[in-house]
């Protein structure tokens, strides 16, 4: 049985919580919410169940540790399980699990925008489940934050398909971070869960809007909150809200930041007026004519929101597209995976270094695709054993190698390192095995909260360390900022930042 195998404090909710056919477990990650909910699951005598989780998770089966699928053969009840690798015949099935993306069919027809049909295999797969206590887990429930998503809609209707086939049928909400952007993310988590509040009552309610000219009420952003205690009282109707210090004992986290200095490639993008020898300098480096740019006077600089002047290849025409260039150059290039530039590579240059002085075994988070060719050539000229986990490529050869070593076999065997992109690797894995972590490149703190715990979790019993790559310029400064402050940084933020320093 699952629930044998459960921490004390979890068999502890599973015993107070079980007979609620709605309930979220908003519990910090690395606490375990895959095991807690099929604990649930497993005392309900659910012997048909879904699970609704991330692409990396839907495609493991019960070879990989602390998988759905492992933890699955677990319980009492013998489920015959299928993923989102394989969805025929599923309807004999007693277990789907399935990505967010594999739950309803997609159509070019423009009459059916909007309008949701979930996959004829789920359809059997839920009619099949007449006389069964039927298990819903949405796993990573943030998801769900958009009402009007196709994704929020599919899982509604599934909601709503199991609670009229099934015998009884129970639902859980799994979230180490319920919401991400705000509180207004928590709305749709918590109307699945049973709350009675509208939408418009909920941001009425809890959330303060700006009031600027020209804009419809519905229409005005959201700039703060009030009434959290209410807010908190009415989360914890539904769910069940936990934080690690408060039942584990986890090794302390030790941040240790790699600044560098402001690349003039950064000034060159984000200030529209600059010394014209700081022009001149550039210009000559291109073979263009520097006549006009002479002393120390402010100018226009032609390189303002586009590096790759007198071309155009990659001009940010819109305060979005200048934060996503910014926060390029920062780390050193322009452009995309197929056609990049490398301008600046002194973040490269410092990374090798802090390789070559410090070999032992990494996870390092980074987040574009440009920054992953870069530091798989770096990490692969050191000697690195070099797993890569990104989009589709999950390879975890030398992790899993490690895994099964004994401990003294561990304490010889460094130089290995996982190359993760925080969109692909942030969330649902279990890298605790190694207890240094490298932040390449700042993320936004919905990719930060979850990344950080890959290491720092259960079963982790060393101290973990964070070396956080940053250049002292005011973006990697403000995102920085937001991140202690466990805020998003967002474009309005941005456009802020961007501000401040034109009027230096």
């Amino acid at each position: 049985m699952i629930y044998d195998e459960l921490f004390d404090w979890q068999k502890k909710l599973v015993d107070e919580y079980k007979d609620r056919n709605a309930f979220g477990l908003f519990l910090d990650c690395g606490l375990g919410k895959t095991p807690l909910s099929l604990a649930f699951a497993e005392a309900n005598e659910c012997t048909k169940c879904m699970v609704i989780t991330i692409n990396s998770k839907a495609i493991e089966d019960n070879n990989i540790r602390y998988s759905w699928w492992e933890w699955a053969t677990k319980s009492k009840t013998p489920y015959r399980i299928t993923n989102k690798t394989s969805l025929k015949n599923c309807s004999e099935k007693d277990m789907l699990i399935l990505n967010y993306e594999s739950l309803f069919k997609r159509t070019k027809d423009k009459s059916k925008k909007g309008v949701v049909e979930l996959k004829e295999e789920i359809q059997d797969f839920l009619s099949g489940c007449r006389g069964h206590n039927f298990a819903l887990i949405i796993d990573e429930s943030h998801k769900m934050k958009d009402l009007q998503s196709l994704q929020t809609k599919s899982i509604m209707k599934i909601y709503s398909y199991a609670k009229m086939y099934s015998k009884r049928c129970y639902v859980y909400l799994l979230s180490g971070t319920p919401f991400t952007t705000g509180y207004e993310d928590l709305y749709s988590q918590l109307k699945m869960l049973g709350c009675s509040m509208n939408k418009t009552e909920f941001i009425d309610h809890f959330c303060i809007k700006d009031n600027k000219p020209g804009l419809m009420g519905w229409q005005q952003p959201i700039i703060d909150y009030k009434n959290l205690d209410e807010l908190y009282d009415l989360v914890h109707m539904y769910a069940v809200t936990v934080k690690s210090k408060e039942v584990l004992e986890l090794p302390e986290q030790v941040f240790v930041n790699q600044a560098l200095p402001e690349s003039k490639y950064f000034k060159l993008l984000t200030q529209e007026k600059l010394p014209a020898s700081t022009i001149a300098e550039m210009l000559k480096s291109i073979g263009e004519d520097t006549s006009e740019y002479s002393g120390s006077v402010k100018k226009d600089n032609p390189f303002f929101r586009n590096l790759d002047y007198p071309e155009f290849n990659y001009i940010a025409d819109t305060p979005g597209a200048l934060w996503l260039r910014a926060r390029q150059i920062s780390i050193g290039f322009q452009g995309n995976a197929e056609a990049c530039i490398w301008y600046d590579r002194t973040r490269l240059n410092a990374l090798k270094r802090f390789l070559e002085q410090n070999e032992d075994n990494y996870v390092l988070f980074y987040n574009y695709t440009p920054e992953l060719i870069e530091l798989y050539n770096i990490c692969d000229s050191l000697g690195y054993n070099v797993d890569v986990f990104s989009g589709e490529i999950k390879s975890m050869i030398f992790y899993d190698k490690y895994c099964k070593m004994s401990e003294s076999q561990k304490l010889t065997n460094k130089k290995n390192i996982i190359l993760a992109n925080f969109a692909s690797g942030s969330t649902g894995k279990n890298w605790q095995e190694y207890s240094k972590c490298i932040i390449f490149s700042i993320p936004l703190y919905k990719d930060w909260e979850q990344g950080l715990k890959r290491v720092h979790r259960i079963g982790q019993d060393e101290t973990v360390i964070y070396y956080i790559f940053f250049q002292y310029n005011w973006l990697d400064m403000g995102m920085k900022t937001a991140l202690e402050k466990k805020i998003e940084y967002s474009e309005e933020m941005f456009k802020d930042g961007l501000r401040k320093e034109e009027l230096k």
